[in-house]
């Protein structure tokens, strides 16, 4: 007699359980996204930062940094329609380059996510001091990185639910605001080209491969949607339109704003453009308090949604790496009641908040900080990113979905992801910028020698790099389908 056929063979738990399971609204998805980039202070710092490299290449430049990180963002809505992943880009990359490739990759991921929280925290102190007329020297800076670290690290591990929604309106309200003030500025009549002319319409060298790098800054986060796979209600829908969106969205609102800053700063004193606050500089000089004081607000409070986007995704990744037991188990806990990677987010917000203050401290400014730390995360970004363009391909074709447009735009991506990086380590290093690039490949080797270690001595701890939502036993209704729990 022929036995019955046995049932869906599903686990018990998910490898990623103890996370608030499907809560998050597709807004509230796009909130995360949204606060990781932090689009209304990067239209305000980034175009600044990126004349001082690019002169009179910025605009093109801006422009190749947001054609190149759609194209990204494009790529990675192939994994997130198919996976609801927890590591994010990390997660994706073992999918397709295997498990070596992907804490590469992870590690990147991680320098990334915390170089750029540690970029927004100085910003938001340096904005925050302006606000209540203080110079913002390192010392203030400083003080000021102590207290925003500690609302941060209350803010992360309560839940992103609520921090979410306040981000995106605040975010709406600041760039709005930034408009205005530009607007504003755009209408004043101006005077003769000032003394920063020189360096607005300055020539193109190496600094434009540095400045794509730096444009693509303004960009940093916009795929951090990708670590809500657990918590978005719908993750295959929400996650991919979130990561696509976000910089279609945030690339016009940049080269609108950096547009308006060539023309203003072309006739400004080259002390404005190096300034920490080159618009706000602008607003004061033209009597234009108050809409400086509310330029501040809005800027510092959308520096400080990015130093809390960008940590919850940091500890997303190192909780996921920890569940798959390539780093401690105690990094892999969640919160019994607000359900978070309390133990990965308490562990990585000292370095966030320690890291700068000590180099504030040491009598660097706030400004050579903030730049400094988002030229490490670009590095540690654009290299994730190549990695998982690599990997989409490759993924693809392992579940016999790859077809030549995806295989053609993650090669494309990929290489030029390669050269920008290339380019901008050597570019950097022959501009003065030795100590960042030596900052990164610092940082960087600590998971390349992890990632070799276990590869050589201990590979069975690998076997479970790559891990995801997937449906369990409690997923389908009782009775509907015959189900054979795996433990």
């Amino acid at each position: 007699m022929a036995q019955r056929s046995a049932g869906v063979r599903l686990p018990v738990q998910s490898p990623v359980a103890g996370l608030r399971r499907r809560r998050l609204s597709f807004l509230e998805v796009l909130a995360q996204s949204v606060s990781g980039l932090a689009p209304s202070a990067a239209m305000v710092a980034v175009p600044s930062i990126v004349l001082l490299e690019s002169g009179s290449a910025t605009l093109p430049v801006l422009l190749a940094a947001t054609a190149l990180v759609v194209l990204i963002g494009w790529c990675l809505t192939h994994f997130a329609r198919r996976m609801a992943a927890v590591g994010g880009t990390y997660s994706y990359t073992a999918r397709g380059l295997g498990p070596v490739g992907a804490l590469v990759g992870g590690w990147a991921l991680l320098i990334g996510y915390a170089a750029v929280a540690m970029a927004a925290l100085v910003g938001s102190a340096v904005y925050l001091a302006g606000l209540f007329g203080l110079d913002p020297s390192p010392p203030v800076v400083a003080g000021a990185c102590v207290l925003l670290g500690l609302l941060g690290t209350l803010c992360t591990v309560r839940g992103i639910q609520l921090s979410a929604r306040v981000a995106l309106v605040l975010e709406v309200l600041s760039i709005s605001l930034v408009l205005t003030v530009l607007a504003v500025l755009l209408l004043a009549p101006r005077s003769t080209p000032g003394t920063a002319a020189a360096v607005v319409d300055g020539p193109v060298h190496w600094g434009a491969a540095v400045g794509v790098v730096l444009g693509v800054t303004a960009f940093m986060g916009f795929e951090s949607a990708a670590t809500l796979g657990v918590e978005a209600r719908r993750p295959l829908v929400s996650v991919p339109r979130a990561v696509l969106w976000t910089p279609v969205v945030a690339g016009v609102l940049l080269l609108a704003a950096a547009a308006a800053q060539v023309v203003l700063l072309r006739s400004a004193p080259l002390d404005v453009l190096t300034s920490p606050v080159p618009v706000a500089e602008l607003a004061e000089r033209d009597g234009l308090g108050l809409l400086r004081r509310l330029l501040d607000l809005g800027i510092a409070t959308s520096f400080f949604a990015c130093v809390t986007g960008s940590t919850n995704a940091l500890g997303r990744v190192l909780f996921t790496m920890a569940r798959e037991g390539v780093l401690p188990a105690a990094l892999g806990r969640t919160h019994p009641r607000f359900e978070t990677p309390h133990h990965a987010l308490t562990l990585a917000l000292p370095a966030v908040v320690g890291v700068p203050v000590v180099v504030l401290l040491s009598g660097s400014g706030p400004r050579a900080v903030l730049t400094g730390a988002l030229t490490v995360s670009a590095f540690g970004y654009v290299l994730a990113y190549v990695l998982a363009c690599l990997a989409m391909p490759l993924f693809l074709r392992s579940i016999g979905e790859l077809t030549p447009l995806p295989a053609v735009a993650g090669s494309l991506a990929a290489v030029a992801g390669v050269l920008g990086l290339g380019v901008a380590l050597g570019g950097a290093s022959l501009w003065g910028g030795q100590a960042m690039t030596s900052v990164f490949l610092t940082a960087l080797a600590p998971g390349l020698l992890w990632a070799c270690w276990l590869r050589w001595r201990a590979p069975g701890r690998l076997a479970a790099v790559g891990v995801y939502d997937v449906a369990t036993v409690g997923s389908v209704l009782p009775g509907s389908v015959p189900v054979e729990p795996v433990p």
